[in-house]
């Protein structure tokens, strides 16, 4: 696992999926099971939206219409092909890009005029100086600063697993600019950034543009 992954899924790693037979209790309609299985589910679903969704009100909405399309397609979870907290992700994650694309398009109405430019500024090397080094909620407020557009497809490949073809049925692109967005996205971070080992270096000569 690259080590930026480890960095940003750092507290999801420890989840384990122990849910099976609440979901067949589920199945059989025990109301005390469906809340279990929500209690559980609850802080990893949250974790992932909250990737994609920054608003706090925003992921509370996400959730909920999360977990309504959990229970009501309970019944297609298969768990010879996996754990069911996997796919309850992935049904969450889709729910946050489907409203996040939203999002961005009533703001794009709202004030068409407005464009943000992306200015990429390059360092030499010898620049790489340790500044600070970068807490995960730091780390996820630092990312956020780069073009939605290449965060979602970055978070999507590199923390949440899917491939190229996937994103861009989700975010009605080819496979190709989903590539191109990724690569971005890296180019991005290298050019704020130095790698460490397992840590991430913000780069002195960008620390004025970072606070």
């Amino acid at each position: 696992m690259p080590p930026i992954t480890r960095l940003i899924v750092q507290e999801d790693v420890s989840a384990s999926d122990s849910y099976g037979s609440l979901v067949q209790e589920c199945l059989d309609g025990v109301p005390a099971a469906q809340r279990a299985l929500f209690n559980c589910l609850l802080p990893y679903l949250k974790s992932a939206v909250r990737r994609y969704i920054w608003s706090e009100t925003d992921v509370q909405d996400v959730l909920q219409e999360a977990f309504i399309r959990i229970f009501r397609n309970l019944d297609q979870f298969d768990q010879t092909k996996g754990q069911v907290h996997t796919w309850a992700r992935k049904i969450a994650v889709n729910v946050a890009i489907t409203e996040g694309i939203k999002e961005s398009k009533r703001m794009s109405r709202l004030d068409s005029n407005s464009v943000t430019q992306e200015h990429e500024v390059y360092s030499d090397a010898h620049e790489h100086d340790v500044l600070r080094k970068l807490d995960l909620e730091s780390l996820l407020q630092r990312l956020q600063l780069m073009p939605r557009i290449n965060y979602n497809v970055l978070f999507l490949y590199a923390v949440d697993g899917y491939s190229h073809d996937e994103i861009a049925a989700m975010m009605d692109i080819t496979a190709v600019m989903s590539r191109k967005r990724l690569s971005r996205a890296k180019q991005w971070i290298v050019s704020r950034f130095h790698l460490d080992g397992t840590e991430l270096i913000l780069k002195k000569s960008m620390s004025h543009e970072m606070d």
